[in-house]
């Protein structure tokens, strides 16, 4: 296995991991209104499972697909798709941590576009380009980063809509 997908799955596995802790002490969120219910719960549920859903099945569609111009796709979106909801789960773990909502701040807003963003495009792709020396869709450095805009936006969107609207 290359050092690259050995890395994204030891990432999947802290995902899950931090998915099922902030689970666990969903009472802590700093609700403003309405004490903690069935629904709110099963709207935290969605925030935290759905996209590790989608995460898996992106990754192990990368490794089950033949062709190598899919796989050059899916393997960097399971990277920065991976990288975003990392940023999300370390923005709710800090809104649980100071006992206040910074879900809607500039800070963890821009955060989630720019700082999984960078980190993608400083490591990422440069690994997949030697499996993949052939796809353009690596080559090119514009694609890389709408691609990172596109994730982004994705991203954001399934966790806005996701949440707890409290």
């Amino acid at each position: 296995m290359e050092e690259i997908d050995e890395a994204f799955n030891w990432l999947v596995l802290i995902l899950c991991t931090i998915a099922a802790v902030l689970m666990q002490s969903v009472e802590l969120f700093p609700l403003k209104y309405p004490p903690l219910t069935p629904e709110i719960e099963i709207q935290f549920m969605r925030l935290l499972f759905v996209p590790l859903i989608i995460l898996v099945v992106s990754w192990l569609s990368s490794h089950l697909i033949q062709s190598n111009k899919i796989r050059a796709v899916l393997k960097p979106f399971s990277w920065i798709y991976a990288l975003m909801l990392l940023w999300i789960d370390l923005v709710y773990f800090l809104s649980v941590v100071l006992g206040q909502d910074i879900r809607g701040t500039p800070a963890s807003i821009l955060g989630t576009f720019w700082i999984p963003s960078v980190v993608y495009l400083a490591a990422i792709p440069k690994r997949y380009r030697l499996m993949f020396p052939d796809s353009k869709f690596l080559k090119s450095n514009k694609i890389q980063i709408l691609f990172c805009a596109l994730i982004s936006t994705i991203a954001v969107l399934q966790a806005a809509t996701s949440a707890p609207l409290v």
